[in-house]
């Protein structure tokens, strides 16, 4: 039998036993004895990383030469393409997009990958191209701005086999005087049958006549309550011939400026108007869908045309005073004799007509378009002779030299650009391009010797020109 001070022993440890066992349970060293615990996932700490995006951009345009299928040179003028290189500045691939060359377009369906280019081959000849890139918008881009192009390119000399004539130069000119003194854009100039006097109309509802060779203001006239579209002398340069958005036709006396007489024409803008060469008729085009011809001196009403026209923006006697042409803003573009006798309506553009011009000898008829297009047509038959491609945006009015030797166009891209004539059609490059407008040009004439230009543009400015030597038939 254990004596009392053994069993106080034996009761100590089997109680630090049971304390010892509890300690352990309670620190999860019993079962899971051996188990790690789950560490805690952090949040992950936001990054200043930029998000991948594609930038397309055009990096270059350029006119080549193809090589003639072949070897043989037949067509120069069909060998020259426009190139455009288009590449991706961003860090992002880009998907399917849409290039623009004027009214062209090309589909590229893979895409461009960053930090790739491409090159496109387009069928034009226009040294003044308007380039867009992903013209559909199928694209975001961190950059929207460096995707246009417009300029002026270089025609490329063509290859070798196809040196069999002289390549055309263009030359660029600029103005020898410019007239200021309207405070609103100037949509109508004509030059005096002697070549001395320029007179202007304009927005601003004045007439202002000046002296040519000094650049001087002689006189401003007014009466129009309204814009000024249209301006002529007589043939004899006593009387100025105008036309109003108010509708009306007013004759002035150039001497004194004075107001001869008033004629409540149209029922809408007169936009255009013409004297014959004998100067004893007037003819006028307006918004009223009518052309309608005038007895001078007086200004007698004499025959109204009204045959289911739309507006007409031009019209033109020719120069043997016989017939009559006019540009309508559907895109037609109509001739009819004088003495009455059918309509003749021409092959003409899905766009709005907005100019026409009769070559000296009346042999063609020319029109300009808003599509900055440029077509001829035989008068002898009424058959369609050309169709040039020379503005970048609307051809706004049309003139040919006394001598026949010339066209000049003003456009709304800024530039008026010469045209030389010869055996019945107009060469397909411009020998001279005329810049220095600084907003769309609206009216140009040539002075009665040929060896001058005058031109009104939105800017508000009429700016007088040279023939260049390079440019003399």
């Amino acid at each position: 039998m254990a004596d009392k001070g053994s069993l106080s022993r034996i009761e100590i440890l089997t109680s630090m036993l049971l304390l010892l066992c509890l300690l352990l349970a309670g620190c999860g060293l019993g079962n899971g004895i051996g188990q790690a615990t789950e560490t805690p996932v952090s949040a992950a700490l936001p990054t200043d990383t930029t998000p991948a995006i594609p930038d397309l951009a055009v990096k270059e345009v350029v006119l080549v030469n193809i090589e003639p299928p072949g070897g043989i040179c037949t067509a120069p003028d069909e060998l020259i393409r426009l190139q455009v290189i288009i590449s991706n500045l961003g860090n992002a691939d880009a998907g399917t997009f849409v290039v623009q060359v004027d009214e062209s377009r090309q589909i590229v369906p893979e895409g461009l990958a960053a930090a790739n280019e491409i090159s496109l081959q387009f069928p034009s000849r226009n040294i003044s191209p308007h380039v867009q890139v992903d013209v559909a918008a199928q694209v975001i881009e961190s950059n929207e701005h460096n995707n246009l192009f417009n300029g002026l390119l270089t025609l490329p000399e063509p290859p070798p086999e196809c040196l069999t004539t002289p390549t055309p130069v263009v030359a660029y000119q600029n103005a020898e005087s410019v007239l200021e003194g309207h405070t609103a854009s100037v949509t109508a100039v004509a030059f005096s049958p002697d070549g001395n006097l320029v007179v202007s109309g304009s927005v601003d509802n004045t007439l202002r006549l000046w002296r040519v060779d000094q650049s001087q203001l002689l006189r401003t006239m007014q009466g129009h309550p309204f814009p000024i579209l249209s301006v002529k002398f007589t043939p004899n340069g006593a009387t100025l011939v105008t036309g109003s958005m108010d509708g009306q036709i007013r004759l002035w006396q150039v001497s004194n400026g004075g107001l001869l007489r008033a004629l409540a024409a149209h029922a809408g803008w007169v936009n255009s108007l013409d004297v014959s060469g004998e100067g004893d008729l007037i003819v006028s085009g307006s918004d009223d869908f009518t052309v309608r011809t005038w007895r001078l001196p007086i200004g007698r009403a004499v025959e109204t045309i009204d045959e289911g026209m739309a507006a007409v923006n031009s019209v033109a006697f020719s120069p043997d005073g016989t017939s009559l042409a006019w540009a309508e803003a559907d895109g037609k573009v109509r001739l009819r004799q004088l003495s009455g006798g059918p309509l003749h309506s021409l092959q003409s553009a899905p766009v709005e007509a907005t100019s026409v011009a009769f070559s000296p000898d009346g042999g063609l008829l020319a029109a300009g378009f808003t599509d900055g297009t440029i077509r001829t047509w035989l008068t002898s038959d009424f058959s369609l002779a050309q169709v040039l491609k020379g503005h970048a945006l609307s051809t706004t009015d049309l003139a040919f030299s006394p001598d026949g030797a010339w066209l000049v166009s003003a456009s709304e891209d800024k530039t008026l650009r010469l045209w030389k004539y010869a055996d019945g059609l107009l060469q397909s490059i411009p020998s001279v391009i005329y810049s220095g407008h600084s907003q769309a040009v609206r009216c140009v004439d040539f002075s009665p010797r040929g060896e001058q230009l005058v031109s009104g543009s939105d800017d508000g400015t009429i700016r007088v020109w040279s023939l260049p030597q390079t440019a003399n038939p």
